[in-house]
């Protein structure tokens, strides 16, 4: 299993919210590109979006895209 995929892409949702919202609505066609196994993209429609939000919303600004500096490029 490649669990460094799996922590890009989390990473990315927590950190970008339209990433995260069509991680939401279609994680299939929102993670091409990734080196992930089947298992692992199961594991990922099966997160619940108001816990991902929730945790987003928990993170200090300087975190998400689009505000302040951003550490996420994509």
């Amino acid at each position: 299993m490649s669990h460094e995929a799996v922590a890009i892409v989390i990473g990315r949702a927590l950190t970008d919210a339209e990433f995260r919202k069509r991680l939401v609505a279609n994680a299939a066609a929102t993670c091409k590109g990734y080196d992930l196994t089947a298992e692992e993209m199961e594991a990922l429609e099966q997160i619940e979006p108001e816990s991902m939000e929730a945790f987003a919303k928990s993170l200090p600004e300087r975190l998400i895209k689009g505000v302040g500096a951003g550490l996420i490029g994509h």
